[in-house]
């Protein structure tokens, strides 16, 4: 407890300190996590407990994590193209 209490950084100094840009880049990115998560679990379902795969529900997360992920690449001025150009050339 105080080894956290020694490192932590106090909610009220991160809410000063927080500018526009950076809750709403936290915001997308807390997001995708979700959405990432819920995808998994989807597919967890199938592959894991043999359940019937709910393609409805991975379009609908796949469909989440666009929109979290363009709201990133927006607020960064990145194109959806050059993320995939960058990953193709890394792949």
């Amino acid at each position: 407890r105080e080894i956290v209490a020694s490192l932590v950084k106090d909610g009220a100094q991160i809410k000063d300190e927080l500018t526009p840009l950076q809750a709403h880049l936290l915001h997308m990115a807390a997001g995708a996590s979700t959405e990432a998560n819920e995808l998994l679990d989807a597919i967890k379902a199938h592959t894991i407990y043999q359940k019937p795969l709910d393609l409805d529900n991975v379009i609908e997360e796949l469909g989440d994590l666009e929109f979290f992920m363009e709201g990133l690449r927006d607020a960064l001025g990145i194109q959806r193209e050059v993320t995939l150009a960058h990953n193709m050339k890394k792949l």
